[in-house]
């Protein structure tokens, strides 16, 4: 007999917890110093706080795919160290100043000692994969390193451009944040010893998912104050999403209009009259589908049912 899993993530992970306490050791292990001041930064980062999605639809392809193998959990912590090197590193881009409800690590120590504490969280992430057997996975994290950063300088080449194409934030974001959600997937594909043609299915499924992610993100930025972030940080950040690129053209708006002169109230209203919530829960819906339709290939388990699971929480996620 199958298990329903609700709409929250513990229980999600819960059958792939013992993995993910595992990873949350190396983590621990791996960013250990004797210099004092690197220590006092691990304390600031939320190392161990996050949701740990990459990690958990990592063990959760796995274990569906029947490809658990010794080191997962060691490519897991580099996946996570990884990600959180990126993100240390968009908080001193952005002048970020809350990270989960928490002072960034650029708000504490600045932005020159962050950068270097980014840089610390990178290097281990490398030196955790390069002791993996399976080479092929630092070949596969360096392609996501390069389109991340690719995707980074075309946010920073958009910011504040209220004209952007609905086209130009897709590239962004299917560079930025779903690059190393298709990463992960590919890893699987690999240990399964795929022909290249469903690497690149797996690695499709990957950027069907972080799109999902990303979308619903750039939506809690603006509808929830529950996300531990700053509502519509991304408009003062010059981050033209999804959600104001739809609302653009529903006031036929040609980038005149920078919302500079609006406040918090009147953009929502604007929002809600104009239904962009659903337009781009719209949108969200077709990477949803796409993920299903992979996921929907392998025979039933419970590991299938938790990823598709899984995708109901991101469509629907509140934080």
């Amino acid at each position: 007999m199958m298990l329903k899993y609700t709409m929250n993530l513990d229980l999600i992970q819960s059958p792939i917890k013992d993995l993910l306490d595992r990873t949350d050791g190396i983590i621990q292990s791996s960013i250990q110093s004797s210099i004092e001041l690197i220590d006092e930064m691990n304390c600031f980062t939320p190392v161990l706080k996050g949701k740990k999605i990459r990690s958990t639809l990592f063990f959760l392809l796995a274990e569906m795919c029947n490809v658990s193998t010794d080191f997962l959990p060691n490519a897991a912590a580099a996946i996570e160290l990884f990600h959180l090197s990126s993100l240390v590193h968009d908080d001193i881009i952005d002048n970020s100043i809350l990270r989960r409800g928490k002072k960034t690590l650029n708000a504490r120590f600045g932005n020159h000692v962050s950068v270097l504490g980014g840089d610390f969280l990178f290097i281990n992430s490398l030196m955790i994969m390069s002791d993996i057997d399976e080479k092929r996975f630092m070949d596969i994290m360096l392609e996501a390193a390069k389109a991340m950063i690719e995707g980074q300088i075309l946010e920073a080449e958009n910011t504040f451009n209220y004209a952007i194409l609905e086209e130009t934030y897709t590239g962004i974001i299917s560079k930025k944040t779903s690059a190393l959600f298709g990463a992960v997937s590919k890893m699987i594909s690999v240990l399964r010893n795929d022909e290249v043609n469903i690497n690149e299915e797996f690695y499709e499924f990957g950027l069907n998912f972080g799109a999902m992610f990303q979308i619903s993100d750039d939506l809690l930025d603006i509808f929830s104050d529950t996300s531990g972030k700053e509502q519509f940080n991304d408009l003062k950040e010059g981050k033209v999403t999804l959600p104001y690129i739809l609302l653009l053209k529903e006031i036929n708006d040609k980038g005149e209009n920078n919302f500079t002169k609006w406040d918090k109230q009147e953009l929502i209203r604007a929002f809600k009259e104009k239904d962009i919530k659903n337009k781009s829960l719209k949108i969200i819906n077709n990477y949803y589908e796409k993920c299903k339709y992979f996921l929907n290939n392998f025979k039933e388990s419970e590991y299938k049912s938790i990823l598709l699971n899984i995708l109901d929480f991101i469509r629907e996620r509140e934080y």
